[in-house]
C-alpha cells in the first residue's frame, strides 16, 4: 500500500459512505413526484406549467407558452360543467357560427356519439380517449360533399370536413405538450370521415398516413382540423389536412355569463392561432367492407 502513489491510495481507500445509500439519496423535483404516491400526469403538468394557483414568476415561463396565453378571471360560482361549458364556448367560435348558418352546404354531426354504446366503450377515440382531462366532449364535424370529378365513371363524390374539438391536459407526451401520436390519431379519424363519401360502402381504411409537426401543440386549447379529399381513383382516395389551435387558453375556468370578452381569441385568423401540424393520407375501400361491423349509425 505504501508503494502506491498518493492518488492511487485515495482511489482504493474504503469509502465512509455506502454507494447504495448515495444512489438512493438523490432528491429533486422529479424524484419528489415519484415519492408522492400513485403517479398521475396531472401532477406533473401542474408543476411543469404555471397556473393561476401557483406562485411562479412570469419570467420563468417559456416564451412559446406565454406569448399567446390569455386567461380570464375565475368565477367559481358561475362556472359550468366542463362538457356544457365547452359546448357553449364552441358555439361562440365565428367559424362554427358560419358553418351552422350554411346548412345546405355543410352537414353537422358528432360521429362518435352515433356509435352504439356497446361498441363505443371499446372505440379508441370515442371511448378510451374520451373523458375529463382528455377529449372531454365528442368532436364536432361539418361535412360538405363536392361534385363528382370530371370524367370519372364512379358516382362517389369528394368531400371536405371541418372538425372542432378540445384537447385536455391529460393527453401529453412531454409535460405541457400534447402527445404527437394523439394528433396523428385525430387526423386519421377526421380523414376517414372525409373520405367516406368517396366510397360506395362509406368505409375506408388507412393505407398510409404522413404527419408533419410544425409547432408544439398545447393542452387545454380548442383545435380546428380541416380536411379535404383531393383525389379519388376507384377504391383509393387521397386526403390532406391541417390542424390549428385557437389563441384562447382554457387553463382557468371562465365566467359562464361572459365566456369570451374578445371574440378574436376564437378565430383562426388571430395572430395567436398556431398551425401545429399538416398531414396527408391514402385510404382504400376494403374488398371485405360488406362483412365489417357497422360502427356509425349515420
Amino acid at each position: 500500500m505504501a508503494a502506491l502513489p498518493q492518488a492511487a491510495r485515495w482511489l482504493v481507500r474504503p469509502s465512509a459512505v455506502s454507494m447504495s445509500k448515495v444512489a438512493f439519496s438523490v432528491r429533486g423535483p422529479v424524484a419528489g413526484l415519484h415519492q408522492q404516491g400513485p403517479s398521475r400526469s396531472a401532477v406533473v403538468h401542474e408543476q411543469a406549467l404555471p397556473s393561476s394557483q401557483t406562485q411562479v414568476p412570469q419570467v420563468e415561463r417559456a416564451a412559446f407558452l406565454s406569448q399567446v396565453e390569455t386567461e380570464i378571471p375565475r368565477t367559481p360560482a358561475a362556472a359550468l360543467d366542463e362538457t356544457a361549458f365547452l359546448d357553449t364556448l364552441i358555439s361562440q367560435i365565428p367559424l362554427v357560427q358560419t358553418l351552422r348558418q350554411s346548412r345546405k352546404a355543410y352537414q353537422e354531426s358528432r360521429p362518435h356519439l352515433a356509435i352504439p354504446p356497446a361498441i363505443r366503450q371499446h372505440h379508441f377515440v370515442g371511448g378510451s380517449l374520451a373523458g375529463p382531462g382528455k377529449l372531454a366532449l365528442a368532436p364536432y364535424m361539418w361535412t360538405t360533399r363536392g361534385k363528382t370529378e370530371a370524367g370519372s365513371k364512379s358516382t362517389a363524390r369528394a368531400s371536405s370536413v371541418v372538425s372542432v374539438f378540445h384537447i385536455g391536459h391529460d393527453l401529453c407526451g412531454h409535460p405541457g405538450f400534447v402527445h404527437g401520436g394523439l394528433l396523428s390519431v385525430l387526423f386519421d379519424e377526421v380523414f376517414a370521415r372525409c373520405v367516406s363519401a368517396a366510397f360506395p360502402s362509406g368505409l375506408g381504411m388507412t393505407a398510409n398516413l404522413n404527419v408533419d409537426f410544425r409547432k408544439p401543440a398545447l393542452p387545454d386549447r380548442l383545435y380546428v382540423l380541416r380536411a379535404e379529399t383531393v383525389k379519388v381513383e376507384g377504391r383509393k382516395a387521397w386526403v390532406e389536412g391541417k390542424m390549428t389551435y385557437l389563441p384562447l387558453s382554457l387553463s382557468a375556468p371562465l365566467d359562464a355569463k361572459s365566456l369570451v370578452a374578445d371574440a378574436a381569441l376564437l378565430s383562426e385568423d388571430n395572430e395567436g392561432a398556431v398551425m401545429v401540424s399538416e398531414a396527408r393520407a391514402l385510404f382504400v375501400e376494403p374488398k371485405f367492407a360488406d362483412s365489417m361491423v357497422s360502427v356509425y349509425k349515420t
